[in-house]
């Protein structure tokens, strides 16, 4: 067997129907689909057990919560796959994708990551491409040093199942960015990547998306990269990449605490601590655009700003 789609769930009674039913069209021979359950408190081991019922490609595990994490590694654990396919109980494959991914592996043997690009769907209905710009618009392969300061790898790729036991499976003790550290500690012990640019999956961007959590999506990236800095196997300009990525990380935190002071009301200092997080805005153009708002007002900037995040918000 090719694939193993793994499929971790928690509290998704809404949403699996439509992951599964995305996974069950796929055209390709042979594949199963491990459905995850992490300890859900509403009907989701029920549905996922029903769903089981209706077709033999389907496997149930059921466990303790424990996070993404730990419900990705029990589905891995039980996957006969040669490849596990990441796929979130709110995201959706694309009717190729399992047809698609087999074709470039087989054209590309030899790799132990195949990523593909995506789709990321907005609640209003707008849609984009999950990775854009030049870097994403041919096949490449990535090794780590790509990777420390942008994630490349869109989270529905196939993993063979050997790196997986390999890197010790996903980290349990991260709530946010699992599969980045994931991707980074592969490639620092010597796995190979490879990405195609063609939209496999489609990422559905919630409101309630724990990524939205920045504060505490940076500070478990700080804790990623301050362990990963700590391999042997990096060398010593890996280790500085390391240290400046996490100087970035520390500088988007002050961004969004002095974003979150101008909320509310508390204007002093602001236009000093701007100047200092310049390196957490990625576009030159933003950045200055809010410096010359926030040089005439910060109450201003912070209203401009409260109205954008509310737009947000309604996506």
């Amino acid at each position: 067997m090719r694939f193993s789609v793994v499929i971790p769930a928690y509290n998704a009674e809404g949403s699996l129907e439509a992951t599964v039913a995305s996974a069950r069209v796929q055209d390709a021979s042979e594949f199963e689909i491990v459905i995850s359950n992490d300890g859900s408190t509403d009907g989701t081991l029920a549905l996922a057990r029903r769903l089981a019922e209706a077709d033999p490609r389907i496997v149930v595990v059921d466990g303790a919560n424990g996070g993404c994490s730990a419900a990705r590694n029990r589905g891995f654990g039980v996957a006969r796959g040669e490849y596990g396919v990441l796929l979130d109980s709110d995201d959706l494959l694309e009717p190729g994708y399992l047809a698609a991914m087999s074709t470039f592996i087989d054209a590309r043997p030899g790799f132990d990551i195949y990523s593909c690009n995506g789709t990321r769907r907005f609640g209003d209905g707008r849609s984009e491409p999950f990775l854009s710009g030049p870097a994403y618009a041919a096949e490449t392969s990535w090794a780590l040093p790509d990777l420390i300061f942008v994630d490349r790898i869109f989270v529905m790729a196939a993993v063979k199942r050997s790196l997986w036991e390999r890197v010790g499976g996903f980290r349990t003790d991260l709530r946010y960015a699992e599969d980045y550290d994931f991707w980074l500690r592969s490639l620092a012990l010597g796995a190979r990547q490879i990405f195609t640019p063609q939209l496999l999956g489609i990422a559905v961007s919630l409101a309630s998306s724990k990524s939205k959590d920045r504060i505490p999506h940076a500070e478990s990236q700080i804790r990623i990269f301050s362990d990963l800095a700590a391999m042997p196997e990096l060398s010593a300009e890996q280790r500085r990449h390391c240290a400046e990525k996490i100087a970035l990380l520390h500088t988007r935190i002050a961004r969004v605490e002095l974003e979150t002071r101008l909320q509310g009301g508390d204007y002093a200092r602001a236009r000093r601590t701007y100047l200092r997080v310049r390196s957490a805005y990625l576009s030159p153009r933003l950045y200055l655009a809010g410096l010359a708002v926030m040089l005439v007002s910060p109450r201003l900037y912070a209203s401009v700003f409260a109205r954008r995040d509310a737009r947000r918000s309604q996506s």
